[in-house]
């Protein structure tokens, strides 16, 4: 009888810890993981202009997935995205993009380490004017092996941050208008943007780009949206055969410079014909060109 009874103890002693372990695993799952929560904290003091995370509050056990511009894997409760764009927009000592670097800082990148499963990076309208050395986007290639989309875009960013960024070969979407990109200062850096070869979207609006920049573009293959509104394009376009090999673009905007004309020499009619082409003729016609484009043969 008593051996019985001892069975019997034991068996719900074992029911018991199964349910409690049980119990702490769903509690666990329920929030995000805590180096998570602690690594968004860390990033807080550098984002929170204007009181924007007051949410991001450093209590123990908070589930930062409901924090205001984080978002989690529903399964996982890993973040996927991070909206820090415009944190700094309304800084109290301005923020102007015509007013040089005034306000300009250094990321370090390596705060977002924890996040090995992002997948979205918004980071515009921030005042960075790059990143810290030897912590820059490249550190950040072989965790965030999911990172697909980073905006920068409303910075003062230059030609200096293109070689940390060309190390990130997941990116399919990648925003960097509104910066000072020239194409001079750092000539090879554009070239090596080539190694990004899932991009498929590539947003240079709104920067001090030349003519020069259509060649660079030549190897980025997998290339469907090409933005270069309001750079410095002007007079004859002869790099555009440079595009010829990117099989895939079905948008081109060069719109808003001062096109003169566009040479079709070196251009496969195939290629031309295939994208829609926006353009604005700054000199010849006054009013947006958006349709499909066949140049012919001069």
């Amino acid at each position: 009888m008593m051996m019985m009874e001892w069975k019997w103890l034991r068996l719900i002693r074992m029911a018991v810890m199964l349910l409690v372990l049980e119990g702490c695993r769903w509690c666990t799952t329920d929030a995000c993981l805590e180096h998570e929560r602690i690594a968004l904290l860390h990033l807080k003091p550098f984002f929170n202009y204007g009181n924007q995370l007051q949410s991001w509050v450093e209590v123990k056990g908070s589930d930062c997935c409901k924090w205001k511009r984080v978002e989690c894997n529903t399964t996982t409760r890993r973040l996927i995205k991070l909206s820090l764009n415009s944190t700094r927009w309304f800084d109290n000592m301005g923020y102007d993009m015509d007013n040089g670097n005034l306000n300009a800082w250094y990321l370090n990148t390596s705060m977002f380490l924890p996040f090995e499963e992002l997948k979205s990076l918004y980071l515009s309208g921030n005042a960075i004017g790059g990143d810290l050395e030897n912590e820059g986007f490249g550190k950040l290639s072989s965790t965030l092996s999911n990172l697909e989309i980073l905006d920068l875009s409303y910075n003062y960013l230059n030609d200096s941050i293109l070689l940390s960024l060309s190390e990130l070969s997941s990116l399919r979407y990648l925003d960097l208008s509104y910066n000072q990109f020239e194409g001079s200062s750092h000539p090879r850096g554009f070239q090596l943007l080539s190694r990004l070869n899932n991009l498929e979207t590539l947003d240079l609006s709104w920067n001090s780009l030349k003519n020069s920049i259509l060649f660079h573009m030549r190897n980025l293959s997998s290339l469907k949206t090409l933005r270069l509104r309001r750079n410095q394009l002007k007079g004859r376009l002869d790099h555009i055969q440079g595009l010829n090999n990117l099989t895939n673009l079905k948008y081109l905007d060069l719109s808003d410079n001062r096109i003169e004309s566009i040479s079709n020499k070196g251009i496969s009619t195939v290629f031309i014909c295939q994208f829609i082409l926006k353009v604005d003729w700054f000199y010849m016609f006054l009013f947006y060109f958006k349709t499909n484009f066949c140049l012919r043969d001069s």
